[in-house]
């Protein structure tokens, strides 16, 4: 008597659409557009009692964005869902690919603390950094050279050309080096 094992599934890359994926998809938008509406709307717009309920209060736009967001979710739910159940099963992505996606956010909400922390120009700095050596790179001196010239760059570009102010930081150590004679001579 033999007994056959039931084939594995074959594994699919993080980044191949699934029919999962557009479930849960359609789920998270359909709970973004209800949080939306019921929560975020009336606790962060402030609608005089004046113009409440008409097209002139401030929250009229966002809740008629929310609602359009919660219904078209309900159609991309309903037409994932029925594809999902008609069709056969997909594989899966291999555990290590969720591991190398979850640690790149981790360093992500790291890079976004940071910039409140130390400042744009240091965080991108230490994003960069994180970043270059968690997908693998080793070499001091390609790390260093990317961790300084890409942020001095981006700085260069939004505060001098575009003019477009960065978040403060609670530690002000950039606005510390560029009150600083030679710094302010050099970039002047």
């Amino acid at each position: 008597m033999t007994s056959e094992l039931p084939s594995p599934m074959p594994t699919v890359e993080l980044e191949t659409p699934t029919r999962r994926g557009d479930v849960v998809a359609a789920v998270l938008c359909l709970l973004v557009g209800l949080a939306g509406y019921y929560l975020i709307v009336p606790a962060a717009v402030y609608v005089p009692s004046k113009v409440a309920g008409t097209a002139n209060s401030p929250a009229f736009l966002p809740n008629v964005l929310f609602l359009l967001l919660t219904g078209l979710s309900v159609i991309y739910f309903i037409q994932s869902l029925s594809d999902y159940l008609r069709q056969p099963a997909q594989g899966r992505a291999r555990n290590m690919d969720w591991v190398l996606a979850g640690g790149t956010a981790l360093i992500c909400v790291g890079y976004i603390t940071a910039i409140y922390i130390f400042g744009m120009t240091l965080g991108a700095a230490l994003g960069v950094t994180a970043l270059t050596y968690y997908f693998g790179e080793r070499r001091p001196w390609v790390i260093g050279t990317i961790a300084i010239v890409l942020p001095i760059l981006l700085w260069y570009f939004f505060e001098k050309i575009a003019h477009v102010l960065f978040p403060t930081p609670w530690l002000g150590i950039m606005e510390w080096l560029e009150s600083s004679h030679h710094f302010t001579i050099w970039m002047a």
